[in-house]
């Protein structure tokens, strides 16, 4: 026996939880489906000393502010609080523990199994997010067992890694942050990438976001606008890498190319002896769970537009870039949950309504 919704979201981070206040004010039954104990432990589970790029008036979902001084840049616990509170002050119908294994077309919409029991509902929202699996390089494979080896998503401080010395790989923000963070406590060595371009937290006195939202740049579509086109690409909020060097001793080093045994190697030919390294190297998105194969293509990545799939009743929200550069953003997802559930508002208008019963 499935429980049925008319909507079905699955997640509930901040992506969710906008679309869940959306479609409560519009009034349309749903659930949101939860793999988490808490309300915000994915924000919980970062490394202790992350904090938001956007200062908190530009870090709040819709209908409530976030909390305390609004030009202040929130840490990681006060995000999950916020997002927990979130959640109860509007009384969203949040299911937790409860992580969906697979989501299934049938005659009366789509069908997700969970470890909680089955879930049927007319239309669905995928809103997983941007950091699904911890992605690390196969040269990991050859280094000793006795290197300690984190992903980004792993750390929490420099308690986890021993010895004096430790190898960050990856240098943008996740990297660059954790890389200051041990600083204080390890010599750090940095392996940088593509280099990219770095802008300040604060820009003349002002958030960089305000800037952002004021400029209309984190809102533009990165199609079908000059503004979005300008911010394609990833950028590096907060200490640059010269930075990190000059203050706290970060040695800067190429992109990483080879390993074998303890020693790893850099494209301008260094190599390092390493007692434990951090690959800050980035996330891979995993919808092989979602089987409906007109919503995604060869490689298993949604095909979309603007989190509209070719299966009707089935949408995407929160992805990286889905629209514009705010989409991943707590204080601008707010803009494309508010155009997913407008879809979804026209098309339960346009469907027939189905007879009741058990699935």
């Amino acid at each position: 026996m499935a429980e049925r919704a008319e909507v079905l979201v699955v997640g509930g981070g901040q992506a969710g939880l906008a679309a869940s206040y959306y479609l409560s004010q519009a009034q349309i039954q749903h659930v949101v489906l939860d793999a988490e104990r808490r309300v915000g432990d994915a924000w919980r589970r970062r490394w202790d000393s992350l904090e938001l790029f956007s200062a908190a008036c530009y870090s709040a979902l819709p209908g409530l502010p976030f909390p305390g001084d609004p030009e202040h840049f929130p840490g990681k616990d006060e995000v999950a609080d916020y997002l927990e509170g979130y959640a109860q002050t509007f009384q969203l119908p949040v299911k937790r523990n409860t992580r969906v294994r697979s989501l299934q077309r049938v005659a009366a919409g789509f069908r997700a199994d969970t470890d909680a029991g089955a879930y049927q509902g007319e239309q669905v929202i995928v809103t997983t997010g941007a950091y699904q699996q911890p992605a690390v390089p196969p040269i990991a494979a050859k280094l000793s067992d006795d290197v300690v080896q984190l992903h980004s998503a792993q750390y929490r401080n420099s308690e986890q890694l021993p010895g004096d010395q430790v190898l960050v790989v990856g240098s943008a923000n996740s990297g660059a942050q954790i890389a200051e963070d041990l600083a204080a406590s390890h010599r750090v060595h940095l392996s940088r990438g593509q280099r990219l371009p770095r802008l300040p937290r604060r820009l003349l006195g002002k958030s960089l976001h305000w800037w952002g939202d004021h400029l209309g740049l984190l809102t533009a579509s990165l199609e079908g606008s000059w503004r979005g086109r300008t911010q394609r690409g990833d950028l590096l909020i907060g200490t640059s890498l010269r930075q990190l060097a000059r203050r706290h001793g970060v040695r800067l080093l190429g992109r990483t190319v080879d390993a074998d045994s303890r020693t790893v190697r850099f494209a301008d030919g260094q190599a390092l002896k390493v007692e434990a390294i951090v690959w800050a190297t980035g996330y891979r998105s995993d919808y092989s769970w979602i089987g409906v194969p007109e919503a995604l293509d060869e490689r298993g990545e949604p095909i979309h537009r603007r989190g509209v799939t070719h299966a009707p009743g089935l949408y995407f929200l929160g992805m990286h870039n889905q629209y514009s550069r705010g989409s991943a953003l707590i204080g601008f997802v707010r803009h494309d949950a508010s155009f997913i559930v407008d879809q979804i508002c026209d098309q339960a208008a346009a469907t027939p309504p189905r007879m009741t019963g058990s699935g």
